[in-house]
This record gives structure tokens, sequence and C-alpha cells, in this order.
């Protein structure tokens, strides 16, 4: 979910609590293909205006009318759009998917300080992890449809929750299975049903060198979603205003890195400063690290030095280094090379390869 719970985040920091209520649309379940997967979500106001995306634009427009109704009743409301029709007889939206999804409806109310969605953005900004509990169809009264419970990575730990018991389990084994999922069960002699969401911190990427090239990277970054880092050993070149989306930035001499950084909090690193000497001084700061992706510019001979400058802590880092850092889509400007550095870091967050979706499905059809 962490693809797009800063979208959420920024949403959450522009509302006020005059800013009337909101309906949270949420994609609880799909079958075959879809445009966006369940934990997917969108915010709609009451004027029509929405954030996020839960479709290339297919049935938005749906939903907004579908909104009006939770607004006027309160209630929350399960839509169901199957698109695996041909002709799309049943919605005439002209779809082009070829999948179902399962979307709900709810009410945010401002005065609850649009709950669950502040959970979320506190989750976000303190990096903790945890799962989103939200009743979606209900017999019981006590838990009726759009009634939501974040559980923190820490609360899981605790045994007393005004929920039911077995709902809890479930959302402790939803958050160690690292996925969404719905499921229905008794409780009290009532069907309840479930969808559990497990919510990771943003991504976090350090990128060490900030150079011209690093703004695109950086903006990219942030386009994605990620929190960033950045370092320089040149004074002058941390420069507030040309890195204004910055997390953070940072005058830190390689020797004084792991000092000054929680390195480990960071899912990916990129090495930038464009110094064989000072990439390989930063390269033997972090080796003792456990950032799982870290990107090196430059051809494979380059990295293969930079590693044999570690001596016996090369085998340490070796198997995370990635050099040249990025995917092969022909990158020549700042901006291009940004782009395949960073759908190299996603690839390799999602343990693929890359490559055209396409010959992926040319291959299938064999």
């Amino acid at each position: 979910m962490a693809n797009q719970l800063h979208t959420l985040v920024d949403a959450f920091r522009n509302l006020a609590p005059d800013s009337g209520d909101v309906v949270l649309a949420t994609i609880i379940g799909t079958q075959g293909s879809t445009y966006r997967k369940s934990g997917a979500r969108m915010l709609i106001a009451r004027d029509g205006e929405w954030q996020g995306l839960l479709s290339g634009g297919c049935f938005e427009s749906d939903l907004l009318e579908r909104s009006r109704s939770v607004f006027a009743s309160g209630q929350a409301q399960t839509i169901h759009y199957d698109m695996r029709s041909p002709g799309d007889l049943v919605w005439g939206l002209g779809l082009g998917c070829n999948g179902s999804v399962t979307i709900l409806l709810q009410l945010l109310k401002a005065q609850e300080n649009f709950f669950p969605l502040d959970a979320l953005a506190d989750a976000a900004e303190k990096d903790r992890r945890g799962v989103l509990i939200t009743v979606t169809e209900s017999a019981e009264e006590p838990l009726p449809a759009g009634r939501s419970l974040f559980l923190s990575e820490h609360d899981a730990e605790n045994d007393h929750f005004p929920w039911p018991g077995e709902l809890i389990e479930a959302a402790r084994q939803a958050l160690a299975d690292d996925k969404p999922c719905s499921e229905t069960r008794l409780v009290e002699g009532s069907k309840v049903s479930v969808f559990y969401d497990p919510i990771r911190p943003l991504p976090r990427l350090l990128i060490v060198g900030a150079g011209v090239d690093a703004v695109p990277l950086l903006n990219c970054a942030k386009g994605l979603g990620w929190r960033v880092t950045l370092v320089d050993h040149r004074p002058a070149y941390i420069k507030p205003e040309r890195f204004r989306s910055a997390e953070r930035l940072m005058y830190c001499l390689p020797q004084h890195l792991a000092d000054n950084l929680p390195l480990d909090r960071y899912d990916a690193l990129v090495l930038m400063t464009h110094s064989f000497e000072h990439d390989a001084r930063y390269l033997k700061a972090i080796a003792d690290c456990r950032i799982p992706f870290i990107g090196l510019l430059g051809p494979q001979a380059r990295k293969h030095r930079l590693l044999d400058s570690l001596g016996d802590k090369a085998a340490r880092i070796a198997g995370r280094v990635f050099g040249p850092v990025g995917l092969d889509i022909g990158a020549e400007t700042p901006e291009e090379i940004a782009l395949s550095i960073m759908a190299g870091i996603l690839a390799a967050q999602g343990g693929r390869r890359g490559g055209q979706l396409a010959a992926q499905g040319a291959a299938s059809d064999v």
C-alpha cells in the first residue's frame, strides 16, 4: 500500500475541520486483469473533486455518482464492477480492462478527524507498520459496514481491544503475510466480512551526491511517494532552493555518514558524487549497513573497482550493489536516467527483471 499512501497523506494534510466530510473509496478485491489492486484508494469530496485513481478513468465518474448516497446516508456501500464481458454490456462504459473490481465507499467525518485517514497519515509520519481493518459487510450491529480500526505493529502484540479476538488474530496474520486480504467470519452468530490491509512506511531513498543530476532523481522519487535524503561532502552543493522537496539535506563527510544517519531505515541508496575516490569512501562507510539496494553510476568495470577497494568487506555488500544502476531504456537525458534508476529500484523491490509487458504476454501465449 505504500505506493499510494503518500497521495493520501498529502490529501489529509490539505484537509481541515471545515473542509466537510469526504468519501474514501478502497479496492477490497479484484479478479483478473485490473488497473489497480486491492488496497488502492481515492478520496472523493462532496463537490465531486477527487484525489487518487482506481482505474484508468473507467469508473471514477460512476463512483462520484454513487458517493452521493454515501454522503446523504452516512452508510458504507460496496460496489462491484465486472469488466470481463466482451462488450461491457452490463455497464456500457467501454472499460478496457478484463477483470472485476470490488470497491468499498465509506464516509470519513471531519468531526472525527477523517479517521482512519488520520491514522494512516500518522503511521506514515512515524514510520510505523500496521494493518487497517475495515468491516465491509455486516449483520452485527456493533460492527457496521464502514467501521475501521488501525492496528500498529506494536499494538498487535497486545491482547486488549474492543474488537472480537478472532478479527484481531486475523489482522495479525495479515500483517505477518504483508498482503491485503478479505474474509468472512461468524461473530456472535452473525456474518461479518472484513478487509485487512497491511500498511508499510513510506519508502526512503538516500542520494549521495547533490549534483545537477540529483535534482531529477529527487523529483522522480518524490513523484513515486518516496522520502528522499540528500547528502554531499561539498557544503556549497547543499542548497535548499535546489532540493525543496527533499525530506532532509545534509553536509556529511563519508567517514561520518553512519554516525549521522540511521542507514538501515533506507530502502535504497544511489551513489552519484561523480568522484571515484568519494564513491569509494562512501561505499566503505555503508558496507556494514543493511540497505537492500545500492546503486552506482558508471560501467560494470567501475563497480568492480569500487568493490575491490573494500577488500574483505566487499563480500558483505556485493549482492546488493547494482552498477550500472537502472533499467536499460536507452536513457540519455538526466530526467530519463532518473526514470531508469527508479524503475530499476522498483524492479528489484518487486523481484522483477524489467522488460516489455507485451513481450511477457506474447511468451505466455506460446
